[in-house]
């Protein structure tokens, strides 16, 4: 009996018609990834810029806010970093996926997909968490 490599698990091969829906995925996660890339960076100049009037507003609205000013600019740190982390993987997917069909470099095409493996990973996450705090936030109401 034969065993089969990990090269040849599914036997499959990617046609033309595949690889012109493949090329198109890549065109538009590459938009996506770059989108998403200027929205965390015009987050990021908000904050930046804007973030000392906020947190003055919030003061004089909430007086008890202060103590929890430095948690939240954490959580806020810490979920623009694992958007980024996210975004990137989408951009590293759309560029090594390209590369990988251009090239007929399997390797290439492998570590492409990986990254969009990642970027879902990540979203997966995310969702579940956004799911338990809308799930949180109802049942704080009745």
């Amino acid at each position: 009996m034969e065993e089969k490599t990990p090269e040849s698990l599914l036997d499959m091969h990617l046609d033309y018609d595949g690889g012109n829906r493949l090329r198109e995925t890549v065109r538009w996660s590459r938009f996506l990834s770059i989108s998403g890339m200027i929205c965390l960076g015009l987050c990021a100049l908000v904050l930046v810029i804007a973030g000392p009037k906020i947190i003055a507003i919030c003061d004089e609205s909430y007086p008890g806010l202060e103590n929890f000013i430095v948690p939240i600019l954490i959580l806020f740190l810490l979920l623009m970093s694992v958007l980024g982390v996210s975004v990137f993987m989408l951009y590293r997917f759309s560029i090594m996926t390209r590369n990988g069909i251009e090239r007929q470099d399997q390797a290439m095409f492998n570590r492409g997909l990986k990254g969009l493996k990642v970027y879902f990973l990540i979203s997966g996450v995310l969702a579940i968490l956004g799911l338990l705090f809308n799930i949180l936030t109802l049942t704080s109401l009745f």
